[in-house]
């Protein structure tokens, strides 16, 4: 009824259309230099949330890179913050996922000449310092190098980071996002150890419940992020449409720097009757161990169309949650089918909600 977090357990089903735009935005950013804003919309319980996870998967993304011929994307996904520094959150947040050991050996692999690559992307001597420190092998102390950029170090230990020409904390929202810009273009350069970088924002609609404040400072995240990763980044913004937030709301949360920048708008929409059997078949064929049965088994025709009839038009959620709640009391009572009968004497705990 949630996506689910371990990689190996997710599957996508059904919506082909859906999928093939993903498919061919997540195509162009690997085969293309340009940066590019892609938004999300659609309904509680949609879709949204299970697409970034499916879509951050090596096994999904390798094939896409392979049939282009290009190294695999960079991906990452996180959830819009919520408290009072919401550039600095993002920043950890980005910062919590990267291996730097990693991505070091790995960068010196594929022959990138990092510091000629980082003096070409700022002027910004601070900057340059510290991402020439992230990428130096002769900086052997990883967890200093990960403290200093929590903000965490003392004042002692920074002097250590002189040696490094790093003089001063990070303390600025322009400094996180320089910083994140610029490790963006070296992991993407020439698309030698990744052909891009993709940063999925889930629940991006929790900033109609920020400050001013914190709003404005989101917006100058997103526009200067594009702006200074001008080649290879695909930010995708998912978006819930509730009572709170609707399409026609956008413009008074997102400033309009930034919607020019949206490059397409991705729409998951309620699902139609036929687009929800087959979404049922190619679901419960993935996991189902009887596999010389019905396409839909264990249920039968006659209780997927009484249930789709009773629910009516409803996100993709409802109906998993109708259909997992079934297979459950079915096994609870030890059916091996779960019959239009075992639903019409369970409609109350299925669908009481409509009530």
């Amino acid at each position: 009824m949630t996506p689910a977090t371990n990689p190996e357990e997710l599957f996508w089903a059904g919506f082909p259309e859906v999928k093939s735009k993903f498919e061919s935005r997540i195509t162009r950013s690997v085969n293309l230099n340009n940066s590019s804003l892609i938004l999300n919309w659609g309904e509680y319980g949609s879709g949204k949330t299970h697409a970034a996870r499916y879509f951050n998967k090596t096994s999904v993304l390798q094939p896409i890179a392979d049939s282009a011929g290009k190294t695999i994307p960079y991906s990452m996904v996180m959830l819009l913050p919520k408290g009072r520094d919401p550039i600095h959150n993002i920043f950890t947040n980005i910062v919590d996922k990267i291996d730097i050991s990693e991505i070091r050996d790995n960068l010196r692999a594929k022959g990138v000449e990092i510091e000629s690559v980082i003096d070409n992307f700022t002027d910004n001597n601070h900057i340059r310092s510290v991402l020439k420190a992230m990428f130096n092998h002769e900086l052997t102390d990883i967890s200093l190098l990960k403290k200093y950029l929590y903000g965490n170090v003392p004042a002692a230990e920074l002097k250590s980071l002189s040696k490094w020409n790093i003089l001063r904390s990070l303390n600025a929202e322009s400094d996180y996002t320089k910083v994140l810009a610029g490790l963006f273009t070296c992991l993407s350069f020439e698309k030698k150890m990744y052909s891009a970088v993709i940063l999925w924002i889930d629940e991006f609609e929790d900033i109609a419940t920020l400050n001013s404040s914190s709003i404005d400072k989101i917006n100058n995240f997103l526009r200067e992020i594009i702006d200074n990763t001008s080649n290879n980044l695909l930010l995708f913004l998912n978006l819930t449409q509730s009572a709170i937030f609707g399409l026609e709301d956008l413009g008074e949360y997102v400033s309009e720097s930034v919607r020019s920048r949206i490059k397409d708008r991705i729409s998951f929409e309620i699902p139609t009757r036929d687009q929800i059997l087959s979404y049922l078949s190619e679901l419960i064929a993935f996991y189902r161990k009887e596999k010389d049965k019905g396409p839909y088994f264990p249920f039968t025709v006659e209780v997927i169309s009484a249930v789709l009839d009773d629910i009516g038009n409803v996100p993709l959620r409802t109906v998993n949650e109708a259909f997992s709640l079934l297979i459950e009391i079915g096994l609870m009572d030890g059916k091996d089918e779960i019959s239009l009968e075992l639903y019409e004497q369970n409609k109350g705990d299925i669908i009481g909600w409509k009530q």
